[in-house]
């Protein structure tokens, strides 16, 4: 009961707080972005990373506010998308993962309103989509994945067999293509490499995340790689608790648990939500289109761990990022 009627005032605290979005502190001449978000920040992933973006953006001189919201209250979600796009007030309205319904409902009535959506992809002409080659950055996951699993030597924490796995939140195209590309980059590798691949059924649950990483971890994995939003952190404790290897995603999650994620997969979220911000204030946005970022333009790309991952294993995972980026090699996609 404490928990519903909590939500209820920190929604209404929400919808009421919009008012202040658009009143006089605004300046008319100056850019103004706003992020309306289906989650909370706090995630060391998605959001973290994609709040870097407007902090950047505010430094220049630009007005930015992020609108959190629970992640199991989509209503809430709507109501600010349509609240913010009322309000004539914004120079661009961002918005990501969890949207395409709502945004593809609001933006038609709002010709005039510019939008970024990001991570997805939604056909207006008011509406710049903007992606990331997921699928590409996950092959060179999977490359240093089969590396670490059937190499003691350099990674004592494996047993040497050729098992990894992805624990992902659900079972979606953008989350299909981190498996793709994973297992295509682990199979150059080790053909006959075994890749479990588990569903938690959600981004937040960090708890079952952590359960099934366990599971995996008995089943004989020995790098397991994180395709879980925030629910992902159970997923690097897991592996941590077991002793074993991962891969973080999204943003920088070394530092997390040092002895044992060996790198991140980032897809540069904040550093996109920056140029487009950047391109649009210089007029040269094109809306109505969308925009990818892959290897070949640091859209998306592994930092590793420099006390778990030894120089002539990153330069055999570069010569592996040098094949795609080239075009000698094109790594599987779930977008067909």
């Amino acid at each position: 009961m404490t928990i519903r009627v909590s939500l209820k005032r920190a929604a209404a605290a929400t919808v009421m707080g919009l008012a202040m979005l658009t009143g006089a502190a605004m300046a008319a001449d100056q850019f103004s972005a706003v992020y309306v978000m289906s989650d909370n920040l706090g995630d060391m992933g998605f959001n973290d990373n994609a709040a870097t973006g407007f902090a950047r953006a505010e430094k220049d001189g630009a007005r930015t506010r992020l609108l959190q919201a629970s992640p199991t209250d989509p209503q809430l979600w709507r109501q600010n998308l349509e609240a913010v796009s009322n309000s004539g007030k914004w120079s661009v309205i961002f918005t990501g993962p969890n949207m395409h319904d709502n945004l593809a409902a609001v933006a038609p009535q709002h010709p005039d309103q510019k939008y970024v959506f990001f991570d997805d992809e939604l056909k207006e002409p008011n509406v710049l989509s903007v992606k990331y080659a997921q699928n590409e950055g996950s092959y060179l996951a999977g490359v240093l994945a089969a590396i670490a699993a059937t190499d003691k030597k350099d990674f004592p924490l494996s047993s040497g067999e050729p098992k990894i796995a992805v624990v992902a939140g659900m079972d979606l195209p953008v989350i299909q293509d981190f498996i793709l590309g994973f297992k295509q980059g682990a199979a150059t590798v080790t053909p006959d490499i075994n890749v479990q691949v588990i569903f938690i059924g959600n981004f937040n649950d960090a708890q079952k995340a952590y359960d099934l990483t366990k599971t995996a971890i008995n089943n004989g994995a020995n790098v397991v790689y994180n395709v879980a939003g925030p629910a992902g952190l159970g997923i690097l404790k897991a592996a941590a608790d077991a002793n074993k290897y991962a891969i973080g995603v999204d943003s920088d999650q070394n530092g997390l648990h040092p002895k044992n994620v060996l790198a991140s997969m980032l897809k540069q979220i904040g550093n996109s939500i920056y140029d487009s911000i950047k391109q649009i204030e210089a007029g040269k946005a094109e809306f109505g289109k969308l925009k990818i970022y892959g290897l070949a333009n640091d859209g998306v790309g592994l930092v590793y761990n420099d006390g778990l991952v030894p120089a002539e294993v990153k330069a055999r995972v570069d010569q592996a990022k040098a094949k795609v980026v080239d075009g000698e090699l094109k790594v599987e996609t779930a977008f067909k």
